[in-house]
């Protein structure tokens, strides 16, 4: 997603209004009003967005000049296997473990966490994933504190409905136990609900 297509979705989700109305123009003078607060809202919060840096040695140096600057607690890199390195390997999975041994090491070095995101494998859709569907590299596995799955519900049989149940699932912690829990999704304000009540 481009930047202002990030920043769109988060002025949605604190507006509580339908994106796509959001990016048609189609607004009543109610909804507007909304947008203009969450647009003033979203523009004070503490994050910043980089869209330029594409290999793990100019988001190493970004990420070390915000810690400094701005005193970052979160990085969030979406996705890892858009990145490449500027070093020479010989294959793209040792590529990709160098970028997720990269990412581990810098986590320490700031003491905060990173959240990587990943594809998986084209199989991976016709079941449930596993940790052996992350695609090009076990050192995604291997260097993951954690590692969390999100994915769709049997149930959603309905592919254009505007809220559907999600599935996330811990299959990897390394402090802690497993877990799975079903979330709803409203994909009209990108918005998670738990479904459990205390």
């Amino acid at each position: 997603m481009s930047k202002n297509q990030l920043v769109e979705r988060l002025i949605a989700k604190e507006a509580r209004v339908d994106s796509n109305k959001i990016r048609t123009g189609i607004l009543t003078d109610e909804e507007m009003e909304k947008i203009a607060e969450a647009t003033a809202k979203v523009y004070e919060l503490p994050i910043f967005i980089n869209t330029k840096s594409k290999n793990i040695q100019d988001i190493e140096i970004y990420a070390r000049t915000l810690k400094n600057k701005e005193n970052i607690g979160l990085l969030i890199i979406d996705y890892i296997q858009l990145m490449k390195s500027q070093n020479k390997l010989n294959s793209r999975e040792q590529e990709v473990s160098e970028i997720t041994r990269t990412l581990k090491l810098l986590s320490l070095e700031l003491k905060i966490p990173i959240i990587g995101l990943c594809q998986l494998n084209r199989n991976a859709a016709k079941s449930e994933p596993t940790l052996a569907d992350l695609r090009e590299s076990g050192a995604i596995e291997q260097d993951a504190d954690n590692v969390i799955f999100l994915y769709k519900k049997d149930n959603n049989d309905n592919e254009q409905k505007s809220i559907e149940d999600v599935v996330i699932d811990l299959q990897k912690q390394r402090a802690g136990p497993l877990a799975r829990v079903t979330v709803r999704f409203d994909k009209k304000i990108s918005e998670f609900i738990n479904l459990i009540r205390r």
